[in-house]
Parts: C-alpha cells; structure tokens; sequence
C-alpha cells in the first residue's frame, strides 16, 4: 500500500508538507527500556510483552499533567529530543517547560483483526477546533512495533485541507458534515511502524486514528505522547515571515491569516484543566490575562 511518505524530505519539510515526520532513534534506547519496566509496573503486568492482552493488562491511556513521574519524566531530558523540539519552534527558548505527556498501552487482541482503524479523528472532539493551538505532539515508541501492532495512522496533508476549512468557518467544531465528507475523501494512510526510540511528530490538525491490534508475532503498542507547547499562543501567521520556524511554516500554508478572536478563550469554555493550565501561566507571567 503506498503511504505518501516521502523520504527525500528533510524531517522538518516532511511536517510542514504532509503533518507528520519520523525521526528514527531520536530517544535513547536505555530510556525506552526503563521507561518500558516502569510501565509494567503502572499497569500492574511485569510479563513478557507477547504475553499481554486486551483482557490483561487490557488497554490504557493515562495522562500525566500536572502531575509527574520519576521514570516517564526523563523523556524530556533526552538531549536529541529536546533539540529537535527546539528545532520545530525555532529556539529552545520558546517551550514553555511543562512536561505534559500521556502514555499508551495497547496490547494485542485476540478478538481483533489485522486491519487499519476507519474511526480518524482529531483530538478535538465536540469542541472549538483552534486554527493555530499553541503546539504539536510526540509520539515515542518504547518498544518496537510491527504492522497492525495497534499502531497510530494518519491521513497525510489532512492538516492544510482541515486549517482551510477553519480559516473559512473558524466557530466549526468535530463532529461536523465537514468531517464526515472528508473520511469519504481521504488519501492513503500511513501506519507509524517503528523500533523503540523512534519519534513521530504529529500536528495537531492532522487527522489520525488508532489500529487493531493484531499483530504476526502478538506485538503491542507501547508508547509516550507528549506535547510541545509554546509559551506564547500564536494569533496570526504570514508565510512571507523571514527565517520561519518549521512549526510555524506548517501553520502558514494557507497564507497569512489572523485569528478573528482569541482561541486560548474559547479553548478555557469547554476545558477546564486547559483554564487552568492557562491561569498558572499568567500567574507565573508567561501567557497574557484571557479576554
């Protein structure tokens, strides 16, 4: 199946381009394999990986914000991590610190099929869906996956299609007629296939679903998604902007825009730990007061 990943791009372009990048062996192996024991733990499961099922340890997706552990924290200390998130904005300088990360635990399911997800979304779900955010997300593979290992897929330039659409009605929200059209008009889907340490970054407006898992060798997913927040919200764009940081370019491909009021607002009505993660930033005087 061809997947619209292009490899003669530069990380970087390939994001910017298509919504999604892969950086192979971005995160040290050693981490991936502390990181992988500790989850064993969390899950209360410390048998083999191939072993693991749906019904035990079963399927889990937990958060960590605003809250840390001294194991799955030291992603963001990995160096090359750091840097290529540095990359992305344009300066180490414009991260804003927090270590927001969830991880997930996918193992395989005897009742399921070798098949892709049809369900994509994006992780707006019956909420404003803001043109602009204030950053993209990570997904670190812990331990190697192979094919239909409930592995993340992803629509490539799904990101340019959904931000035009926004640009043209910025008050839509997911569901709409607007997403259902667009799973009938898809491009092909690229399967996020890995060894532990690899890195896919995801933008926040490209759509993506998860897979059965089901894999050959009974291979489950293990892995880190984090975020890389900004410490400041973008309002507008220009792509004409010298020297633009990549993330920033990927935001830009529909041309200069400014947002029509102020989406950290509309993001605080729906969600109660984003108004509160926005109010300790203002407290601590890095986001301005919500009008």
């Amino acid at each position: 199946m061809k997947t619209n990943f292009d490899e003669s791009l530069h990380w970087t372009d390939h994001f910017v381009e298509h919504g999604f990048a892969v950086a192979k062996g971005l995160v040290d192996p050693e981490f991936c394999n502390e990181a992988v024991e500790r989850i064993k733990v969390l899950v209360g499961d410390p048998r083999p990986l191939d072993q693991w099922t749906a019904e035990k340890p079963g399927v889990f997706h937990e958060k960590f914000a605003g809250k840390t552990d001294p194991v799955l924290d030291k992603v963001y200390e990995q160096r090359a991590f750091m840097d290529a998130i540095a990359t992305m904005h344009g300066g180490h300088e414009h991260w804003n610190g927090r270590k927001r990360y969830f991880f997930f635990v996918k193992p395989y399911d005897p009742e399921a099929e070798a098949r892709f997800g049809d369900e994509g979304h994006i992780d707006f779900g019956n909420q404003h869906v803001p043109i602009f955010f204030r950053g993209f997300a990570l997904f670190v593979l812990l331990a190697d996956t192979e094919p239909f290992s409930g592995n993340t897929i992803v629509w490539p330039g799904t990101h340019r299609d959904i931000q035009k659409q926004l640009m043209a009605d910025p008050t839509m929200q997911q569901p709409s007629e607007y997403f259902d059209e667009l799973k009938r008009t898809l491009p092909a889907p690229y399967e996020f296939v890995g060894k532990a340490g690899d890195v896919m970054f995801v933008h926040h407006l490209l759509f993506h679903a998860g897979s059965d898992s089901h894999s050959t060798n009974r291979i489950p997913r293990l892995a880190l998604v984090c975020n890389a927040w900004r410490n400041q919200w973008v309002t507008e764009i220009d792509p004409a902007t010298p020297d633009i940081a990549p993330w920033l370019r990927s935001l830009s491909l529909n041309g200069a825009y400014k947002a029509i009021y102020d989406e950290r607002a509309e993001r605080a009505k729906v969600n109660e730990e984003e108004r509160a993660e926005i109010e300790a930033e203002q407290r601590q005087g890095k986001l301005p007061a919500i009008k």
